[in-house]
């Protein structure tokens, strides 16, 4: 065969993957299968959403879209952004993006270089690490639970080298549900513009928080460090439209529409049509979040009452569950055995760089993810 980038040896398809797949052989039969691995929401898409799109369709030519994302929508997040987060921003510092993920992989392929470093706290999102070593360099990650799993300016100072090029953050986090504190935030980014750093930070869960206000890293005074990744996948269930966006400052912004552009070139014109009309009309979604609420609570209290550690999440839309105490199983492995014997798909630990925990995604019916957590319960008691 002949040679391909060397790297790809280094990576593999992602365990979360991996589980969901071998869900497929435990189908049907006297027990139902649970499945609460994909962090995809189960919550219906916007009807204006697709009522607004189907029109568009029908009455309008399907042409190539603009270089770096439909004007209108690019104007109606940099106003969003201005009028939630009080910050200065305007549309040719933003880029439409198929999704979070090429976002993320067109920030890391623009600023990361071969050796260089790059500083993430655990528990990390899977998809972070495989891009970074394509592009040759190395996520450093950093151990939080002594910090209530927040990435704290002292624990960067330990882990910080001459290498160190960037932080990745993702608050809420997935998998923990944590929210950066407003404190660690602006202490986190006065640390990135003393010592040169970038911050990529992924906050495509901003809108799922449970009561406390999401402190972005987008902020006025540190806005040539900070890279954020956002989308409409969570926020308004418009997951197969494949549509994000980046936004950055006007001069990275010229870096990155290069990498942007030979690569994708532009979301489909229909998804970007749709999220404008997901900013335009469904930009409260509170009634969601209360969904998402009261499945994390209900959780969390039933797994408390059984005097599991858990992770109390403030935001997003899973639960990370130890098994301390529990099993000698790695997270893997038990994570096998509960969807063999139990039928119950969640993610193992060790896709976020922490072994002994389990994800449990909030996806389902309230109904059906008390049976899951019933089911989960009895299976560490037998065991």
């Amino acid at each position: 065969m002949l040679k391909v980038n060397p790297n790809l040896e280094k990576i593999e398809v992602s365990v979360i993957r991996k589980i969901a797949e071998a869900c497929k052989e435990y189908e049907g039969g006297e027990k139902t299968l649970i499945n609460l691995t994909i962090g995809e929401p189960d919550l219906p898409q916007p009807k204006e959403v697709i009522d607004g799109t189907i029109e568009y369709m029908q009455e309008e030519k399907l042409g190539y879209p603009q270089l770096g994302g439909m004007l209108e929508l690019r104007e109606e997040i940099a106003k969003y952004y201005r009028e939630k987060f009080d910050v200065n921003i305007t549309s040719d510092e933003i880029i439409v993006t198929v999704g979070s993920t090429e976002g993320l992989s067109t920030a890391i392929r623009t600023i990361i270089l071969p050796g260089d470093e790059v500083l993430t706290p655990l528990p990390v999102y899977p998809g972070y690490e495989p891009l970074i070593t394509l592009a040759g360099a190395k996520l450093v990650k950093i151990d939080t639970s002594s910090d209530n799993f927040e990435l704290t300016v002292e624990s960067l100072k330990r882990n910080m080298t001459d290498k160190t090029k960037a932080i990745i953050v993702n608050y809420p986090s997935n998998p923990s549900g944590v929210i950066i504190s407003e404190k660690n935030r602006d202490e986190i980014l006065k640390f990135a513009k003393e010592n040169h750093l970038y911050i990529i930070t992924d906050e495509v869960y901003s809108e799922i928080t449970f009561g406390e206000r999401h402190n972005s890293f987008l902020k006025d005074g540190y806005r040539e460090n900070v890279i954020l990744v956002n989308g409409f996948s969570k926020s308004h269930s418009l997951t197969g439209w494949r549509i994000g966006y980046i936004i950055s400052s006007k001069k990275m912004k010229e870096y990155l529409v290069k990498v942007h552009q030979y690569a994708v070139t532009s979301p489909s014109i229909i998804s970007q049509k749709g999220a404008l009309i997901a900013l335009k009309k469904c930009q409260d979604i509170s009634s969601q979040v209360e969904i998402y609420k009261n499945r994390a609570e209900k959780v969390y209290k039933k797994l408390k009452d059984e005097k599991i550690d858990v992770i109390e999440p403030k935001g997003a839309i899973y639960m990370f569950v130890s098994l301390d105490g529990i099993t000698n199983l790695d997270s893997l492995e038990f994570a096998k055995q509960l969807l063999e014997k139990e039928k119950v798909a969640v993610v193992p630990g060790i896709a976020f760089g922490m072994d002994n925990y389990i994800r449990i995604s909030l996806v389902k019916d309230e109904e059906i993810l008390l049976e899951a957590i019933d089911r989960f319960i009895e299976f560490i008691k037998i065991r």
